[in-house]
């Protein structure tokens, strides 16, 4: 992308952050973002913009996605790839204040990302709006409002409403939203607003049902607080015919998470797909708490909450009594197997970078665990204080807030340096250093 190009949306951004005021002294949007669903499963997006601009912008997706997956109505527009930013351009250059695409479902997952549309049972979608909302640069969204029309028979839902349409909606939690959009019915427990995909096992209903009042009271009182609204649950089921498969994926925001599971291994409870179940189901649930301390985009590190999700998701399991003392053991000792192997690509501080996504997971998982050891305390006893201290600062956390967090806490700067060197630095025999990693966090 063309340092001009840069600038020139970024000075367009910096007047259209501001809110704009419409002659009648209303507050309109700088977007106004209509989405309607089609009968096909894709949906025509319609952005009307306050002010013209030359280029619409949004946070890039990998692999070029939205050059495969979205088109831009006639041909006067084109949707370009740059470094940072995906955009939407006029070909002659010229200045805009409205245009519409449509978006299909894919369905290969994207790896580690929010999926922008994705088929939810039949006749049904469920859509991640900060995909399709505009950014003024990497960092700051646009003010946007958001309007939702679905297909002729069905509804839109979104944080406990189930309505004919949305118009001019927000998220209530001020963050990018999961909406569905489709003829489900959410079913209301104590615990959750949940819309399950019909096509899912019976069991798999059932284990949720049973697994979480336990697991959200246990959650709740190891972290101290209750969520502040009841969470939205999107669970998919779109199981294939691979008999042996047991594919879990889950994404989790601010009062949401979406479990979507493939493979016909799901089709009956043996152990190790109730096993698996719930352990990433307490995982995602774990995540609609540490949301309440969001990471800093200015130094985002995953593995920091994603290693405690695990680690914390596997107190529970033994808490509530699904595993014995042998079973948490024997899942230690596979995690630090994994990280052992995946610490031979590069240090877990470039993971994410070099896209080694389950090195986040289980090198996390390990730090997690040393510093449960070093401080006398569980995993998830540490994220309760992360999170107060993290509500305190109102900042979002950081590597050098956590750091800093393990030196109060354990008193021992020696293992913290130790610490600090394991998730920074490439590692010869990283075996060897996970050995030194919990002698250290024991003090020997």
């Amino acid at each position: 992308m063309r340092i001009a190009a840069v600038i020139l949306i970024l000075a367009v951004g910096a007047v259209l952050a501001a809110f704009a005021v419409d002659g009648a002294g209303e507050r309109r949007a700088a977007a106004q973002v209509s989405i309607t669903q089609l009968p096909d499963g894709a949906v025509h997006v319609a952005y009307d913009l306050k002010r013209p601009l030359r280029a619409l912008a949004f946070r890039t997706i990998e692999g070029g996605y939205r050059e495969r997956r979205w088109t831009a109505d006639g041909d006067d527009f084109v949707i370009r790839r740059g470094d940072d930013l995906d955009m939407i351009e006029r070909r002659d250059g010229a200045p805009f204040d409205a245009v519409s695409l449509t978006a299909r479902t894919n369905i290969v997952r994207i790896e580690k990302n929010y999926q922008p549309l994705a088929a939810y049972g039949a006749g049904g979608a469920l859509l991640f709006t900060g995909h399709f909302w505009p950014v003024l640069d990497e960092d700051r969204r646009m003010d946007a409002d958001f309007s939702f029309t679905p297909a002729a028979g069905a509804k839109v839902a979104a944080f406990g409403e189930r309505v004919d349409a949305l118009r001019n909606w927000r998220s209530p939690m001020a963050h990018p939203a999961f909406v569905y959009m489709g003829p489900l019915d959410p079913v209301e427990s104590r615990d959750v607003l949940a819309l399950v995909d019909p096509t899912a096992p019976a069991w798999i209903r059932r284990e949720f049902e049973a697994l979480t009042p336990d697991a959200f009271a246990l959650l709740a009182q190891r972290f101290g607080f209750h969520l502040d609204a009841k969470p939205n649950l999107f669970l998919a089921a779109p199981l294939g015919s691979n008999p042996g498969r047991l594919s879990y994926s889950g994404d989790a925001l601010p009062g949401q998470f979406q479990i979507t599971l493939e493979g016909g291994g799901w089709n009956e409870p043996s152990a190790r797909a109730v096993s698996i179940f719930r352990r990433a189901t307490i995982h995602e649930a774990v995540h609609l708490w540490q949301s309440a301390a969001r990471p800093s985009k200015q130094e985002e590190a995953p593995w920091i909450h994603e290693g405690a999700a695990d680690a914390i998701a596997a107190e529970a399991m033994v808490a509530l009594g699904f595993w014995d003392g042998d079973d948490y053991e024997r899942h230690v000792m596979e995690t630090r197997a994994e990280c052992a192997v995946r610490l031979r690509r590069g240090p877990l501080r470039s993971a994410a970078a070099r896209r080694d996504y389950r090195a986040l997971y289980a090198c996390g998982h390990v730090v997690a665990l040393a510093v449960s050891r070093a401080d006398g305390a569980s995993a998830s006893d540490f994220w309760r204080a992360f999170i107060a201290q993290s509500r305190e600062r109102d900042s979002g956390y950081s590597e050098k807030h956590f750091f800093a967090l393990v030196g109060e806490r354990t008193g021992d700067p020696a293992f913290v340096r130790k610490l600090r060197a394991f998730v920074r630095t490439p590692l010869a025999d990283p075996e060897r250093e996970i050995d030194r990693l919990f002698a250290a966090a024991r003090g020997s």
